[in-house]
């Protein structure tokens, strides 16, 4: 157990930054009043930090009070004592390709750049240049999009044929759910009050993504229901530039559904899984091998889906640098156009967190194996003509690492762009959705009920409070 203590002021910093070494379950926070004994003390007085770090103890400057001092100060002790590279150095939980493009507009040179983050942040030049591109690329396709006079619309299904062991999303087992007919056609109606809404205001629609959850979930005729009430209302005759249906889990997809896709002007679907180890899969809570994800896909292929996403996460538990890439190697045979590489999140709502964390059931990479991860797969995209186009990072990422996707020339997903950089408004309907409102650069959030119980119980309630927060 790592002991710690600083200036109550300082606790959530100091925190954050010694949990990017040692697992939260490790790591014991003393009240700055506590003066019992610590491995590591943090303090303040006036413009001077000392750091007490095991049996070292350093003073230096700290003009303006400003925390990224303090940061680096810690960031270089724990680094040197736990032997561990964090390519990102103390960036966290932020978007870096946002931090890019402001640089740019500022017309600062890639080398200013580079040299800022790497002195402020401690970022290695890797990971730089990969915000670099994405910032690049980020900016070209931000011109197809309307941000003033147009919204985007996500429709959340969540429901999933089992929940898998890492998920902290409003998901829930499909199979014998009490509230499943209630949320499907208040889920209609949703989408109907929000289209009479976008009609009244005359406002345009650039993008539509159907996720969860797993849309796939519900039965054929119930997901029939869906896409022809996501056509009718957001699809057909508005000129869209996308709509892709996040059909995710191969364990629920069905050549009746993926027809329905194609019925309702589908032009992006994400086959998801996440890895192509069959003991994974068991592990992870997926009822199904890798061999139906390669069924699924050719399938999807010989039905004219030319626009395919595939999600890999790097860092699930048990899983070896080749075990991943044994994934890497099924998915480039597969060679679908985009692909979206998501690192490991230990979120408080999962399993995992539970059990890793209270019970520490499971083994997770070590960060020497997690930056070779995300090299390889790096390098499988790039191989596949892909290059990456969007990024962002989590908070508890196994490595403190990124999210990034990759897309061949033209088959970027404009939606998860739009959305991560928060441009323009972007409509949530149904359940633990969240409406963002952007005006002015000003962004407002209304988020309906996340509990099934509320969104059916309190729906008339909710819906009245999101139009006037619409409307206002």
């Amino acid at each position: 157990m790592i002991k710690v203590r600083s200036n109550n002021s300082l606790r959530y910093h100091v925190y954050h930054i010694v949990t990017l070494f040692y697992p939260a379950g490790k790591i014991e926070y003393l009240d700055e009043a506590d003066l019992s004994e610590a491995d590591i003390v943090v303090t303040v007085e006036e413009e001077v930090l000392t750091v007490r770090f095991f049996a070292t103890l350093t003073v230096h400057d700290y003009p303006d009070r400003n925390l990224n001092i303090m940061r680096r100060v810690l960031f270089k002790l724990l680094e040197i004592k736990t032997e561990k590279h964090l390519p990102w150095g103390i960036l966290i939980g932020i978007r870096p390709s946002k931090i890019v493009r402001e640089l740019i507009e500022k017309n600062q040179t890639k080398e200013e750049i580079t040299a800022f983050l790497q002195k402020e942040y401690l970022a290695d030049r890797e990971k730089i240049e990969l915000a670099y591109e994405v910032a690049l690329k980020e900016s070209d396709l931000l011109k197809k999009v309307d941000t003033e006079h147009s919204v985007d619309i996500y429709i959340g299904m969540p429901f999933c044929p089992s929940r898998c062991l890492y998920c902290s999303f409003a998901s829930n087992v499909y199979r014998g759910n009490q509230y499943k007919d209630e949320y499907l056609k208040l889920l209609k109606m949703e989408m109907m009050q929000i289209r009479d809404y976008i009609d009244d205001k005359e406002l345009k629609i650039n993008n539509v993504y159907f996720g969860g959850g797993t849309p796939t979930a519900v039965s054929e005729d119930e997901f029939e229901e869906m896409m022809q009430c996501i056509d009718d209302c957001f699809v057909r005759g508005r000129n869209l530039l996308e709509f892709t249906v996040e059909a995710g889990r191969v364990d629920s997809i069905t050549k009746e559904k993926l027809l329905s896709m194609k019925r309702h002007h589908t032009t992006r679907i994400s086959i998801n899984p996440q890895t192509m180890n069959d003991d994974t899969l068991r592990l992870i809570g997926r009822n199904h091998d890798h061999q139906k994800v390669v069924e699924i896909f050719h399938l999807a292929r010989s039905l004219g889906f030319d626009n395919i996403n595939m999600d890999m996460i790097l860092g699930l538990p048990e899983e070896s640098l080749q075990d991943v890439e044994r994934t890497i190697e099924a998915v480039r045979d597969l060679s679908p156009e985009s692909i979206t590489v998501h690192g490991l999140a230990l979120k408080r709502a999962s399993r995992l967190y539970e059990d890793f964390l209270m019970e520490k059931k499971y083994a997770l990479p070590r960060q020497d194996e997690m930056n070779l991860m995300y090299q390889k797969t790096d390098e499988m995209a790039r191989s596949l003509g892909q290059k990456p186009y969007y990024m962002y990072r989590q908070k508890n990422m196994v490595g403190n690492l990124e999210n990034v996707g990759y897309a061949k020339e033209g088959m970027e997903n404009l939606y998860n762009m739009v959305m991560i950089e928060e441009v323009k408004t972007i409509i949530a309907v149904g359940a633990d959705g969240v409406t963002k409102k952007v005006k002015d650069g000003v962004i407002e959030r209304f988020a309906n009920f996340k509990g099934l119980n509320d969104y059916t119980e309190r729906f008339q309630e909710m819906m009245e409070k999101k139009m006037k927060f619409l409307m206002e």
